[in-house]
């Protein structure tokens, strides 16, 4: 594999433009003026999952709650343009968004959307539609509205008259059941891990640096494609294995959608736990061109991509194989991928590759 960038200092996520530390600090501000408003309500509407959970779920009546979530696909849109192609994009502002409203085990139900655009192009608007269309299918979810916004003096990106970003809010509705939060999760249940198809829709920033000198498509041999098909690929919709868990006999005790920040991801689920990953699903060969040729250390990788694991399910030891079998029964694959421990709290452990992960970061062990 060629190495144009072996010259450069080793890339992190910060020097790429993204600075999730800066973002973190920033957001403390926010939060405490948004956390305060969960006061506002009592019964009909009153939340039942702290913010930062990867949905929020609010009482409706007794036995009947919402799951709400909110995302967008981030830089993945520039990638979009360099190439002239946004079905994956629409998909993508699907899947991020059911994929989050899943873990509280609620079953989606309804998205809309907002996309903020330099120009109306109708190529560009349909390609999205036809992704959203098609993501939606398979997470069986109607996209019942959204808005439409030009900036064009304000977006800037790699096609001029192209710059968008898209995002989207999702609902989902839990019957007869409370919020899965991971808070029955204890030591000894087992950590499942659902393949990624490649990067999803997190990190784009570091990868475009590292892939796409100057903005130039090329062949990825270790990929067996061009680095902007690879970048493309539409991220895995995880509903229909996930519903077949919840409506099956095994109990789910957690479930993570691994996107940004990686397997650090577990550490959102309500429980006063560790975990130990020791066995990692296959890498996709795109973290690996990635690696080399941004020289980026695995403790950066494991902080900033899912490394092949895009979802996770946390189950009785007992349950592992029953579980296992039920996604296979809906078309996918898990495997066990380590367990939960009882602690340090809050820390995930990479045993294959000597990484310790808390507070938003791995560290060499």
């Amino acid at each position: 594999m060629s190495t144009p960038n072996d010259p450069q200092q080793p890339m992190t996520y910060a020097a790429s433009g993204v600075d999730t530390d800066a973002a973190a600090a920033g957001l403390g501000g926010l939060l405490s003026w948004v956390r305060r408003t969960a006061d506002f309500r009592e019964g009909v509407g009153e939340p039942q999952v702290p913010i930062g959970f990867f949905a929020n779920v609010i009482r409706i009546s007794d036995g009947v709650s919402v799951a709400i979530s909110t995302d967008g696909v981030g830089s993945k849109s520039a990638v979009a343009q360099l190439a002239g192609r946004y079905e994956a994009i629409g998909w993508d502002c699907v899947a991020v968004n059911v994929n989050d409203v899943i873990c509280a085990g609620a079953e989606p139900l309804a998205l809309v959307d907002y996309i903020s655009l330099q120009f109306p192009h109708t190529d560009l608007l349909a390609q999205l539609g036809k992704g959203m269309h098609d993501g939606a299918a398979r997470a069986r979810v109607a996209i019942v509205g959204g808005e439409l916004s030009q900036h064009p003096d304000t977006l800037i990106g790699p096609r001029e008259g192209y710059a968008f970003d898209i995002s989207g809010t999702c609902i989902g509705v839990l019957q007869g059941r409370d919020a899965i939060t991971g808070a029955a999760i204890e030591p000894g249940d087992v950590v499942l891990g659902l393949p990624s198809n490649g990067i999803h829709a997190n990190g784009m920033t570091l990868a475009r640096r590292a892939l796409l000198l100057g903005g130039s498509d090329r062949y990825l041999e270790i990929c067996g494609r061009t680095v902007l098909d690879e970048l493309l690929r539409p991220t895995h919709i995880y509903v229909p294995e996930a519903l077949a868990l919840l409506r099956s006999n095994v109990q789910v005790k957690g479930l993570a959608h691994i996107s940004g920040d990686g397997l650090l991801n577990l550490t959102r689920l309500e429980a006063r736990v560790g975990y130990e990953i020791d066995s990692l699903l296959d890498v996709p060969p795109v973290f690996d061109a990635i690696q080399v040729e941004g020289r980026v250390d695995d403790a950066e990788m494991f902080r900033v991509f899912n490394m092949g694991v895009g979802f996770c399910a946390v189950v009785a030891e007992s349950s592992a194989d029953a579980a296992m079998r039920v996604v296979a029964a809906a078309g996918g694959d898990a495997k066990p991928i380590g367990r939960v421990t009882a602690g340090p709290v809050g820390q995930v452990t990479v045993s294959e590759r000597g990484l310790v992960g808390r507070d938003a970061r791995f560290e060499r062990a």
